[in-house]
């Protein structure tokens, strides 16, 4: 229904205009204002189509009016009819030059009237259509634009040399960008498990880890889609029932869904899908159409390059990387360990008479033999080392029976590392093998060769590694040895080690002592630190710089730590029963038993059995472990401060934390680490540092614990800069549980 709005400050005339109309009320909605105030307030709550208005009113006249009309977008397309009782002429042309519409002479025709009236209508009726049209073509040419935009960006992405997760990616974030999509994925197939992979997702979204990462085909609206082989919109997502999850789509507001699937010649190869907050229309579905198939494409073309780089790159029996790659592998490791100051480790691996299997059993079981040592080695390395299958070059014959493997160990400093790690091996390679029914036992030598102490370059490496397996076999196999003596001598002496190590677990050889923590200002004892030792049968008292780094490779850090925290509960409530102050004890938590899953529930098992309240229990724990996972730590944390237990995090501005997880944190006191105390009197930069770490501490409001105090000096600077708690060999070296009590009656 048609409205029009009359405007005349006559109410008279107004109600005249009423009685002329009535017959046309079923077809117009007529609105009446006596004043132009009363006009605009009307037109707050309603769109009209037509407005006739009187020129000379008392107030504002009818040329305001129509000023504020034309002034408005909204507004200024409403053809206005001006009436006026006057014969100036100069008033009428002056109305038409603002832009009036017509104009009709009081007293009013009938007739006349509607005339004008209708003519005032077709003109509205005309301007909307030609602007509808307009914006439709410029709705055309935006979507036509975004298409050709997003097309051509998708083609530049795919040409680039990158790999096929992170082409991807990009493409994912092109269509977020130009397709105005919530979130966009992209789903890779699988043909050996008929598997949809996701592969890339951006917006919302961007983890492809979770519920959807591996969807069958056939199952859910995306598997669907790669079955039939054909794309699907819909504007109805909440009550599609091919959502998977109505109640998540209801709660994020999506409105709509468009998925296309990935073909090249027939062959699925993948499925892009977006959600939207808006309805879509079917140009979106024609712009994923534009760009499927150069994204199929792409996908095939970079699987084509991977299947060319994994046979040239990668040893098809093992699936592990061959000499080649392996030999341009080391060049690159050793540029970065040039710029980051690093060294590694180099391993050749043969496996003792591994001849005999393939003279007596045949090449297939000797291969099948060979798919097993390749996972038994993958099982024993970390997943930053890297090991390789490096086949022979005397025949055709012999490198397809290949015995020599090749790895690499990453970031490792010393010996103390790669020897235990090369015994690990050595016993997971030893042992039986079932081959097709036949028992084969085997055994293993390795050759290790240290970067940079043994060669600077890759070949000088290989022949220095292939010495040192020469040497372990001249010397009677099943071994390992390094290409220095001096470093066949060291490594021999951490096995040794490690075996007394685990021999004094089972004969509790280790014991605790105990560091007084002394308050600046009052001089008194108000907590300890505990420090194992470990006192070897002969007496011998080994520290821990010595067997802890040992320890924490080898994975006896675990039952060690455990000891030290249970002891240090029991030691503490002993001593409180006694009748000796109440204070607590600190004990340190090294990161490989602060990453155990049952880490909070064993420190609270242990303040249950031996009795101790929580709050006497302080748990030192390093940034660099915390920052390993930071969410985790401040759920673990958190929970062990809601039962009591007071966190200290130690060494602080010795590794690398967030300020932002600082402050998360539950903590209760820093600990500066000792290398800032050592030289605070007498280094500049370290005495800035410590001064900034007090005052924020403070401002954090926690307590600051200085370590290492050794001198006046020291003492005086921390004194000076307000420090709360200080410990150190200027009050007492760590001493015996048995010596502690009497330290308190000296403070």
């Amino acid at each position: 229904m048609k409205k029009i709005l009359f405007v005349d400050d006559d109410s008279i005339f107004l109600d005249s205009i009423k009685r002329l109309l009535h017959k046309q009320n079923h077809k117009w909605n007529m609105f009446f204002a006596i004043s132009v105030e009363k006009a605009f307030e009307i037109m707050e709550e309603n769109e009209f189509d037509t407005i006739i208005t009187d020129i000379k009113m008392a107030g504002k006249t009818g040329f305001d009016l129509l000023n504020s009309l034309q002034a408005n977008k909204k507004t200024q397309t409403i053809p206005v009819i001006m009436m006026t009782g006057a014969l100036d002429s100069d008033l009428k042309l002056k109305a038409l030059e603002m832009g009036a519409a017509d104009l009709l002479n009081k007293p009013l025709n009938q007739g006349d009237l509607l005339a004008r009236i209708n003519n005032c209508l077709r003109l509205k009726a005309y301007h909307d259509e030609i602007i509808r049209q307009t914006l439709s073509l410029e709705e055309i040419v935006r979507e036509r634009t975004r298409e050709a935009l997003l097309a051509a960006e998708i083609s530049s992405i795919l040409v680039q040399k990158k790999d096929l997760k992170s082409l991807l990616q990009y493409c994912t974030e092109s269509i977020v960008k130009y397709l105005e999509a919530a979130f966009a994925r992209i789903w890779v197939f699988d043909e050996k498990k008929n598997i949809l992979e996701l592969t890339a997702s951006a917006g919302m979204y961007t983890n492809i880890k979770g519920n959807h990462q591996f969807i069958p085909v056939g199952k859910f609206k995306i598997g669907r889609i790669a079955k039939e082989k054909k794309p699907h919109l819909t504007n109805e997502v909440i009550g599609d029932p091919q959502i998977s999850n109505p109640d998540w789509a209801k709660q994020e507001g999506m409105v709509s869904f468009a998925g296309h699937p990935l073909i090249v010649e027939d062959r699925l190869v993948g499925v892009m899908a977006m959600f939207s907050k808006e309805p879509l229309r079917q140009s979106v579905l024609n712009a994923l159409a534009s760009i499927s198939d150069k994204i199929a494409l792409g996908i095939e073309r970079k699987k084509s390059e991977d299947r060319v780089h994994l046979l040239a790159f990668y040893d098809s029996l093992t699936d592990l990387p061959n000499r080649h790659f392996f030999y341009e592998f080391i060049k690159k490791t050793i540029q970065y360990a040039n710029r980051q100051r690093q060294s590694f480790a180099l391993m050749l691996i043969d496996l003792d008479n591994f001849g005999r299997i393939n003279k007596s059993l045949g090449h297939n079981i000797g291969d099948e033999c060979l798919k097993i040592v390749s996972a038994r080695l993958s099982a024993v390395l970390r997943k930053s080392d890297c090991v390789a299958r490096g086949p022979e070059e005397e025949s055709h014959i012999i490198r397809m029976g290949g015995d020599h493997f090749t790895v690499l160990l990453h970031d490792i400093n010393n010996i103390c590392k790669a020897g235990p790690i090369a015994k690990r091996m050595l016993n997971e390679l030893s042992g039986v093998y079932n081959l097709e029914g036949h028992e084969v036992y085997l055994t293993a030598s390795i050759g290790i060769a240290m970067y940079p102490d043994d060669g600077n370059d890759v070949d000088i490496l290989f022949k220095n590694v292939e010495a040192a397996l020469d040497s372990v076999k001249k010397k009677g196999k099943n071994n390992f040895g390094f290409y220095s003596d001096s470093m066949n001598k060291t490594a021999i002496a951490l096995l040794d080690l490690e075996t007394d190590l685990r021999k004094a677990i089972d004969r509790q050889e280790f014991l605790l002592f105990y560091q007084p923590k002394i308050d600046l200002n009052t001089r008194k004892i108000v907590g300890m630190e505990a420090l194992v030792r470990w006192r070897k049968a002969d007496g011998k008292l080994i520290p821990p710089a010595e067997f802890i780094p040992l320890a924490e490779t080898n994975g006896l850090i675990i039952p060690i730590d455990n000891f030290v925290l249970e002891t240090a509960c029991h030691q503490n409530k002993k001593w409180q029963e006694a009748g000796m102050k109440e204070i607590g004890v600190a004990v340190n938590v090294s990161g490989v038993q602060f990453g155990q899953k049952d880490f909070v529930q064993t420190v609270l098992s242990a303040l249950k059995k031996t009795g101790l309240n929580p709050r006497h229990l302080e748990l030192e724990i390093t940034e660099t472990t915390i920052m390993v996972d930071p969410e985790r730590a401040i759920r673990n944390l958190n929970e062990l401060k809601k039962n009591g237990v007071k966190i200290m995090l130690d060494d602080f501005g010795s590794g690398y934390s967030s300020l932002g997880y600082l402050q998360k944190l539950p903590l209760d006191a820093l600990k500066i680490d000792i290398s800032f105390i050592r030289n605070v009197v007498t280094n500049q930069n370290d005495a800035v540092i410590v001064k900034t770490m007090i005052a924020m501490a403070h401002n954090l409001n926690l307590k600051v614990i200085a370590e290492g105090v050794e001198d006046e000096h020291q003492l005086e600077f921390l004194k000076n800069h307000e420090c709360d708690i200080i410990q150190g060999y200027l009050f007492s070296p760590p001493v015996p549980a048995d010596d502690f009590p009497s330290l308190t009656d000296n403070f």
